[in-house]
């Protein structure tokens, strides 16, 4: 009798402590299955900002379904931009180089013309006069010569046709863009936008334009404004990217005072604060603005 019952006794440890493991693992499993749907919406949550992120500071067309033609729309699109960019750069350089030979030499020719005239009306000072317009004159003509000789205007007018015609460049691969997605929204984006035949005639006549700008423009970018371009355009990288994401705080703080008002609940002194600050910073934003825009 006390055979039977001490096995019917260590069966029941046995049953309850196989209970206990199973709730154990039970618990241990719901725990890691809570951590990795956390997890898994923490990466979701980043991934959005990420993707919002890179939305806001993309400022490329993308053709769906087409990485192929996205991929040369956006070389020639930042391709067009550069030179247009550093030809327009290139043109004020040289029009600022023009200037020191172009405004000295008019000055001394009025001046030239104007000692000519007191020479005339007063004979007793004519051989200081004389003296005076044949130095003027000399200084005159050495100036046109330097400039004939470094054709500042005329490279400051090369780099300006090519800097406008880069931009109607940019311009049509812009509008080229707009009716690839017309027809990728019409068609579907399963549908090929563009035959081979017509991206092959299209890449030709854009490498022809390209290749005429070129044979116009025979003086080389100075490397220079080539690196100041690339500098400015890294550092106008960032800032985009500070500014989105500056833009995307404000709005989180934001939601989350809009949150607590929709739910009824009362605002703490940090909210107020909170609100406030980012008040300050939108009146200095605005502030900082109207001082560049003069």
């Amino acid at each position: 009798m006390n055979t039977t019952e001490d096995f019917e006794t260590k069966e029941e440890k046995v049953n309850d402590q196989t209970r206990l493991t199973s709730l154990r693992e039970h618990i241990i499993q719901e725990i890691k299955s809570k951590r990795e749907r956390a997890e898994s919406s923490r990466d979701r949550e980043t991934n959005n900002i990420l993707n919002l992120v890179r939305g806001l500071s993309n400022q490329d067309d993308i053709i769906p379904n087409n990485p192929e033609l996205s991929f040369v729309l956006k070389k020639l699109v930042k391709f067009a931009e550069e030179r247009r960019a550093t030809h327009a750069a290139s043109q004020r350089h040289y029009d600022k180089l023009n200037a020191i030979f172009f405004w000295p030499s008019i000055v001394l020719t009025s001046m030239t013309s104007a000692v000519s005239f007191l020479s005339m009306n007063f004979p007793n000072y004519e051989a200081g006069f004389n003296v005076s317009i044949g130095i003027m004159a000399s200084l005159s003509t050495l100036i046109v010569a330097l400039s004939e000789t470094y054709r500042y205007g005329s490279k400051a007018e090369q780099h300006g046709l090519a800097s406008e015609s880069y931009e109607n460049l940019r311009t049509k691969l812009f509008f080229k863009s707009l009716q690839l997605q017309t027809l990728v929204s019409e068609n579907g984006a399963d549908k090929a936008v563009m035959t081979p035949c017509d991206f092959k005639a299209f890449f030709s006549s854009v490498e022809d334009q390209i290749t005429e700008i070129a044979r116009q423009c025979k003086d080389l970018v100075p490397n220079s404004i080539i690196r100041n371009y690339k500098e400015n355009r890294f550092g106008d990288t960032v800032e985009s990217l500070a500014r989105n994401l500056r833009t995307i705080m404000a709005q989180d703080r934001f939601a989350r005072v809009v949150d607590k008002l929709s739910k009824g609940l009362e605002l703490t002194q940090a909210d107020v604060e909170e609100v406030q600050n980012l008040e300050k910073l939108a009146k200095q934003s605005k502030k900082k603005r109207m001082l560049d825009q003069v």
